[in-house]
């Protein structure tokens, strides 16, 4: 049987989504309130368990096509981490087998160490910007476990690093056209090495604007000397070559669909409707 691999953020892995979440009840069997989870002390990881969904549309579009399927997306995944997940998993990735990747925000940023991976800030943070935004949590965002070593203390430093570093040195006007140019290199050299194993890929992002069109708009905040027109590199014209779908997001982020119970992500519905109309636009005759 062929296999269908998938790669993304949370909305790929189907985060929320019901067989994903760990329902905390009280004595009586009964589900404790946001509130009541927060009084008790309950860890986010324990409610929202880090694996992909039986429900999510990879699953779902797996088996319309009668393959079988292998999610590698991650909640909280930038475009590095993506990458990542794509270079794990290439030595599975057959001839006959289909690819799905599924970019994220252009706009998120991960920081790595060995024992942790960090997604504090997003250059973009507005309330109306959709999952766009990533703010300040460190790990407690994305339901990953500190170190046994770790202290408050030891946190609090690190924390207090990330924000000083990535404020100087990543959100800045220079550090963001760096970080998006350096992004899009990745994501073409992404397309070429998957593309290596002869199965069919296919690119997909959860985000309407290209990479080339927000590229753009960085440049327009870099100083009058920075904006002379890629003296020093080729502008991505000249090498950015990858086909990424913008416009199918609209179906897994309809807005006139209730999102996941308790949860801003798309619902079991969203990712239905999503997986049909992934099958129609690429595998009609399938």
């Amino acid at each position: 049987m062929t296999t269908l691999h998938t790669f993304g953020c949370s909305i790929t892995q189907g985060f929320a989504l019901p067989d994903v979440v760990k329902i905390q009840r009280n004595s009586k069997g009964e589900p404790l309130s946001n509130e009541e989870i927060v009084d008790a002390g309950i860890s986010w990881e324990d409610i929202h368990l880090y694996k992909a969904s039986e429900l999510a549309w990879p699953k779902v579009l797996a088996d319309r096509l009668g393959m079988s399927v292998n999610n590698y997306a991650r909640r909280g995944a930038s475009f590095q981490q993506i990458s990542r997940q794509c270079a794990v998993a290439v030595k599975n990735i057959k001839p006959d087998d289909t690819v799905i990747v599924m970019w994220t925000y252009l706009s998120r940023l991960a920081l790595q160490w060995p024992a942790r991976t960090s997604v504090p800030f997003c250059n973009i943070v507005a309330s109306d910007y959709g999952w766009q935004t990533v703010i300040t949590g460190f790990n407690k965002l994305f339901g990953l476990s500190r170190s046994d070593k770790s202290t408050d203390s030891e946190d609090e430093k690190i924390q207090k690093y990330i924000e000083d570093s990535t404020k100087n040195t990543f959100l800045n006007s220079m550090g963001i056209y760096d970080r998006y140019y350096n992004s899009m290199v990745l994501q073409q050299m992404t397309d070429g090495f998957l593309k290596s194993t002869g199965a069919r890929v296919i690119h997909l992002s959860v985000e309407p604007e290209s990479s080339i069109r927000q590229l753009e708009e960085a440049k327009l905040n870099l100083s009058a000397s920075l904006k002379k027109d890629y003296t020093a590199i080729p502008h991505p014209d000249e090498w950015y070559h990858i086909k990424v779908d913008h416009n199918s997001c609209d179906v897994i982020l309809d807005p006139s669909i209730p999102p996941a119970e308790n949860d801003m992500h798309p619902s079991v519905q969203h990712h239905g409707n999503f997986a049909e109309h992934i099958h129609r636009k690429y595998f009609n005759n399938q």
